[in-house]
């Protein structure tokens, strides 16, 4: 196997285990997908086939130019195009993760802005911003990120941050790698519930600036550990 195998064989395993983690871990449900770019080419992603989370394997990962389409004839995910978007609008990023997290969900439907409660959420920046269909689309619209208009709105509406919600749909975390977007996905979740659960105890004092920044950089090197004990509790579950 060539070097170049190999490194698109390791993409392909870990976008397979990250699957089984959000989906252990309880952040995918029936419908989400990751994706990686392409280490070797960034005018290209890997995706798998348009398939139920649990049944994906390596041979299921198609590849995609960042116009979001294959040459490949097998079913695509028609919300791929938030990934093809987000790759063509940052070049910083290389994995992309859309899930209907369920803790981040109210988020998505009401005023109050998923803010950083702990460290472990610095990454979220001062506030995550929300993307809304109605601003362009009006409110007849199926709230989906199928098509690329949109997609580039919601691209758009991530500026330079971590994460974006889809109002009244979902959630999407990007990073610099598969490991670092499922850190952020597991984080995400955790700091929108303690954020809930604090709303209903009192007044939140949120991290300043100064913590989002410092902090970020600490939790930043921890994404390891974090991966190593996702993927031993898979394991455990006998779904590694």
């Amino acid at each position: 196997m060539t070097n170049s195998n190999s490194a698109r064989q390791t993409i392909f395993e870990e976008l397979v285990t990250a699957t089984k983690i959000l989906l252990n871990e309880g952040i995918l449900d029936t419908f989400g997908h990751i994706s990686a770019r392409d280490p070797e080419d960034p005018q290209s992603f890997y995706l798998a086939q348009k398939l139920a989370p649990s049944l994906i394997t390596a041979d299921d990962i198609l590849r995609f130019n960042l116009d979001g389409e294959t040459t490949d004839n097998r079913p695509a995910y028609l919300e791929r195009y938030i990934h093809s978007e987000i790759y063509k609008a940052r070049p910083d990023v290389h994995c992309v993760l859309h899930s209907h997290s369920p803790a981040v969900l109210p988020y998505c439907f009401t005023d109050q802005p998923l803010r950083p409660v702990t460290h472990m959420g610095a990454f979220l920046g001062e506030r995550v911003p929300v993307y809304e269909i109605r601003d362009k689309h009006g409110d007849e619209t199926d709230l989906f990120g199928g098509g690329r208009d949109v997609c580039r709105d919601i691209a758009e509406s991530l500026g330079d941050q971590a994460v974006v919600l889809m109002a009244r749909h979902g959630v999407v975390n990007v990073g610099k790698s598969i490991r670092e977007v499922v850190f952020r996905a597991f984080y995400t979740e955790q700091n929108a519930a303690a954020q809930t659960v604090g709303l209903q105890i009192g007044n939140i004092k949120y991290l300043s600036p100064g913590e989002i920044k410092t902090a970020g950089k600490l939790v930043g090197a921890q994404i390891d550990r974090g991966w190593d004990h996702w993927s031993q509790r898979l394991k455990e579950a006998g779904l590694a």
